[in-house]
């Protein structure tokens, strides 16, 4: 009876996460840049999710803040290269849980950079994985590599 319940469970929380990635505003991405798009759920508030993001991007030299509000974050990515990528977390309260729907993008800034070997994941990944949220109570994270060139490549 118990393997039922987390079987049900499992099921619904992949499910909502495929609506919840395909669901909501298109980010108008250019088809010629490399993108990644993440949807992470959280069991903790979107308050406490938007300070530990800030203060990570803040801890890493690669990274410019560009704007902050309590729902959207936007920040700059320089690698290694020299390549510019725009960083963005969104969060939106979630009733079901108690807890947050961030969805974070990066975009490459050059036209002509469609493969980028995981680089834009790792933006993402890097601050969640840095700031530790990706130890938070119900930490969950959905991507695939239609919304996320290179993410079952990527070095990080």
């Amino acid at each position: 009876m118990a393997m039922r319940g987390l079987a049900l469970v499992v099921v619904c929380a992949l499910f909502l996460g495929v609506c919840l990635i395909t669901s909501g505003k298109e980010d108008n991405i250019p088809t010629t840049n490399a993108y990644c798009k993440i949807v992470w759920l959280l069991g903790m508030s979107c308050d406490q999710v938007n300070v530990a993001i800030v203060t990570q991007i803040k801890a890493m030299a690669s990274y410019k803040l560009v704007s902050v509000t309590p729902k959207v974050i936007q920040a700059n990515h320089t690698s290694g290269f020299g390549q510019l990528e725009r960083v963005n977390f969104t969060m939106i309260p979630t009733s079901m849980i108690l807890g947050c729907h961030v969805q974070g993008t990066s975009v490459s800034a050059i036209w002509f950079s469609l493969f980028d070997n995981g680089t834009n994941y790792c933006n993402l990944r890097n601050v969640i994985k840095g700031s530790g949220l990706d130890k938070a109570p119900g930490f969950l994270e959905f991507t695939n590599e239609w919304l996320c060139l290179g993410c079952g490549q990527s070095p990080c």
